[in-house]
């Protein structure tokens, strides 16, 4: 009597995860994948640990071809965009700062040191040899929250004057820090 056997071959479906670093639920960028097969006849899912050799052989493949989606990197290309704008937009200011001090407009803020606090000053007119200004009332201990005095009621109402040569000096010493122009 002959008899005919009848292999099976089953499928597999492999399934492949990526780990990611994240902020706030904000991916920042992909840590490891890990992946298992299931087969499509009994549902049997397997670990890379638990495949035979041919099954190991086909799920290394096809989590070689995995690719990591590019979405894993948007924290990172969030946090580099912000950085760049940030060093942009510096190096800007400081371009700017050269023009300020070179051409002076009513309305500049210039901020200093006195003894130990920052204040300002506002330049109120500017004429071919002097700039005139104005002095802010109110000191503050932090250079980067100069802005909270910088008030229109804060400024005295008695100008003063500074010639332009003079005015250069003192950005050149390092005495007048920054100009700001609205």
């Amino acid at each position: 009597m002959e008899s005919n056997a009848i292999i099976a071959i089953s499928k597999h479906n492999f399934s492949i995860f990526g780990r990611y670093a994240y902020l706030y639920w904000i991916p920042i960028f992909p840590l490891t994948k890990k992946g298992v097969s299931e087969c499509t006849n009994c549902n049997i899912t397997l670990e890379p640990k638990e495949m035979n050799d041919q099954l190991k052989l086909a799920y290394q493949n096809a989590n070689g071809n995995a690719k990591t989606p590019i979405t894993y990197w948007i924290g990172t290309l969030i946090i580099a965009s912000l950085i760049g704008f940030g060093i942009y937009s510096s190096n800007q200011h400081d371009k700017d700062v050269v023009d300020y001090i070179e051409f002076p407009k009513t309305g500049d803020v210039v901020e200093y040191k006195s003894d130990v606090f920052y204040t300002t000053f506002k330049i109120i007119e500017v004429t071919n040899d002097s700039i005139f200004v104005i002095d802010n009332n109110y000191e503050i201990e932090s250079q980067s929250a100069i802005n909270k005095i910088d008030i229109k009621s804060n400024y005295t109402t008695e100008p003063y004057s500074i010639s332009r040569e003079r005015f250069k000096e003192l950005f050149a010493d390092k005495t007048l820090l920054d100009i700001n122009r609205d």
